[in-house]
């Protein structure tokens, strides 16, 4: 086969697969919005929507108060087990499916849904029903792990239903708290590693093929829009102080997938971030039942009691910036490896441009551009052996720290 008869073939396949693409994208829109055309059957219990904190929480959506029902067969799940819920394809609605729910599916499937965004949170599926699922799920593990326990551990395993958190007050943000979430401004080695390797440009404008001049060029720019990529601040947040809730509840670790990280709920109804010095140190559990305060906007705690504020810790544990310097320094071995690659030029220029370009190399940019990755690498040793010293220290003050008042 011809190689412009292979291209043809390859652009009908991608033609084919982006036609499929977007008729089965427009089939789920379609869908969805007939499920909200469609009157509902009911209004959503206050039961119902208590047991709907958790996937609230979880997911991160919010629902209307209206069920709708949904029939159909599923389709594309997403691994059923024992998580907190589940994705699949309920005829062509995105659904999400909570707790032992995927234990009900079947061949024809009648479930009550209440829509969340552009997917719908089941409430009933066929035996299914959320109010008490959780709970349930609870129970059937800890009878599963106690038939593999002695018979005293398996005596004090009791499960109690997982109330919602009790909220105690409210207040802004410190001074402190507010410098730690906007974090850094701009980062200035990443500037000045941007404007180096930019410098090392103007020798391009030789008299040579444009091949090569894109060829030595596209690194080039490639590493310096890398720089000043990392070198600008990220989205810091608004500069005025968040509000801050101190709520109490039991905290509960949960794994929503097999690869990824688990999460922690604090009650039912509120997702925290712990931050992972303080989960390092051991004093926090799941099943403990704690006062923490937390950060409305992003559910950050910021302090478990009098011993323990983030704010603090990271002042008094201050980040040496050690994986910031290694970035750094490969970046300029990225611009002394692109930027050397200059003096070899092909043989066909003109001896005044080849006198010019070296001129320009060995004369200011090399000096410059080797002192600079000589100091980055200092700085790299530097902060790293800091920032090991430091670790330790923090380890150390977190393990004799008391545990978290509740």
């Amino acid at each position: 086969m011809s190689p412009a008869a292979t291209l043809l073939l390859l652009a009908v396949l991608l033609a084919m697969l982006v036609a499929c693409y977007l008729q089965w994208a427009s089939d789920a829109r379609a869908a969805l919005h007939l499920l909200r055309r469609n009157p509902p059957s009911r209004p959503l219990t206050e039961d119902e929507d208590a047991a709907l904190a958790t996937l609230r929480a979880l997911s991160g959506r919010t629902h209307d108060t209206q069920v709708r029902v949904l029939s159909g067969a599923f389709s594309g799940p997403s691994g059923f087990g024992n998580r907190p819920f589940h994705s699949a394809w309920l005829g062509d609605v995105a659904v999400l499916l909570p707790f032992d729910a995927w234990q009900h599916v079947a061949v024809d499937n009648h479930a009550e849904v209440v829509l969340a965004g552009d997917a719908a949170l089941v409430v009933r599926l066929n035996g299914f029903h959320i109010v008490g699922a959780r709970h349930r799920v609870a129970a059937e593990e800890a009878e599963h792990a106690a038939a593999f326990e002695g018979p005293l551990q398996r005596k004090r395993r009791i499960v109690r239903p997982i109330a919602a958190c009790a909220v105690h007050g409210q207040r802004l943000e410190t001074a402190a708290e507010v410098a730690m979430r906007r974090g850094d401004g701009v980062r200035w080695p990443g500037i000045v590693i941007a404007l180096l390797a930019l410098a090392a440009l103007p020798a391009l404008q030789i008299d040579v093929a444009l091949w090569w001049r894109l060829l030595l060029g596209l690194p080039l720019c490639a590493v310096a829009g890398t720089a000043v990529g990392m070198a600008w601040p990220r989205q810091r947040g608004p500069g005025a102080p968040q509000p801050v809730l101190q709520l109490s509840g039991r905290l509960n670790k949960l794994m929503l997938h097999p690869h990824h990280p688990p999460c922690w709920l604090l009650g039912s109804d509120h997702r925290v971030q712990l931050p992972a010095e303080w989960l390092a140190s051991k004093h926090f559990r799941s099943g403990q039942h704690l006062t923490l305060d937390i950060r409305q906007c992003d559910g950050m705690v910021l302090g478990a009691g009098r011993e323990w504020s983030l704010a603090e810790d990271r002042v008094r544990f201050s980040s040496a910036g050690a994986t910031w310097s290694l970035a750094w320094l490969g970046l300029m071995l990225c611009v002394l490896l692109f930027g050397g690659m200059f003096v070899e030029l092909p043989a066909g220029i003109s001896r005044q441009h080849t006198r010019d370009a070296l001129r320009l190399m060995h004369g200011v940019w090399w000096p410059l551009t080797a002192a600079t990755g000589l100091w980055h690498l200092v700085q790299a040793i530097h902060r790293w052996r800091r920032h090991l010293r430091c670790h330790a220290r923090r380890s150390a003050a977190l393990a004799a720290r008391m545990p978290p008042t509740r």
